[in-house]
């Protein structure tokens, strides 16, 4: 478990880095807490696929993240159910090219290392809850943490879903569905996010069709 001191809006907390989830999710109660509530786009509320329990509240497309002496441009999906405040997924490393050392014991951003928290440090009650948290099944092959809601990805190679079965169909080898099947509205909000319309198609097939997700890939490649 890899955690960090960070702050956002002068509330400090511990921050949880997983490169293995899509996005990086905030809880309701530490969006409220930072004071950032307001700044939720709601236009991307909803459940989070396969996990009935986990309510999208929206998305916060730009806040300032304190990590280390860095201040960095950030965006968060605001999910119910987290097992932590915040979980730092790949969208966020990606953006802003930071690597995990694990020899070092540090994230590598922007050539600052930050050390990652020791285990008398990391939230007890965190860990326990994300590691034994129940998996379910999400987009594209992928899995996702029932309270945390970090996605992994697919175990199996491309063209099987989970349980190892082809995909078979209109959808093609990946078990993509075609651009031509992606609801207008859904490609509509992407677009009102300042992303083209051929980007906002080839999101929204990365990601199985899930909307909240392919704002994460478009933001991230910014």
């Amino acid at each position: 478990m890899l955690y960090l001191n960070v702050e956002v809006n002068g509330y400090k907390f511990k921050a949880l880095v997983d490169s293995g989830a899509q996005a990086t999710i905030m809880s309701p109660s530490c969006a409220e807490a930072c004071g950032i509530m307001r700044l939720v786009d709601k236009r991307f509320a909803g459940v989070a696929k396969g996990v009935g329990v986990a309510n999208i509240i929206g998305r916060v497309h730009s806040a300032q993240i304190k990590i280390g002496p860095l201040f960095l441009p950030c965006s968060f999906t605001v999910m119910e159910g987290k097992a932590v405040e915040l979980l730092l997924g790949l969208d966020m490393l990606k953006r802003h090219q930071a690597s995990i050392d694990l020899a070092k014991d540090k994230l590598i951003i922007q050539g600052v290392e930050v050390p990652f928290l020791g285990e008398s440090e990391i939230p007890k009650d965190s860990e326990e809850a994300y590691q034994a948290e129940e998996k379910v099944p999400g987009p594209a092959g992928t899995t996702i943490g029932a309270r945390s809601g970090a996605v992994t990805a697919p175990s199996e190679p491309a063209g099987r879903s989970t349980s190892g079965a082809p995909q078979a169909g209109p959808s093609g080898p990946s078990g993509v569905p075609p651009a031509r099947t992606f609801p207008r509205e859904h490609i509509d909000q992407l677009k009102a996010l300042g992303s083209s319309e051929e980007k906002a198609i080839q999101a929204l097939e990365a990601t199985g069709g899930n909307v909240e997700f392919a704002a994460s890939l478009i933001f991230s490649d910014e």
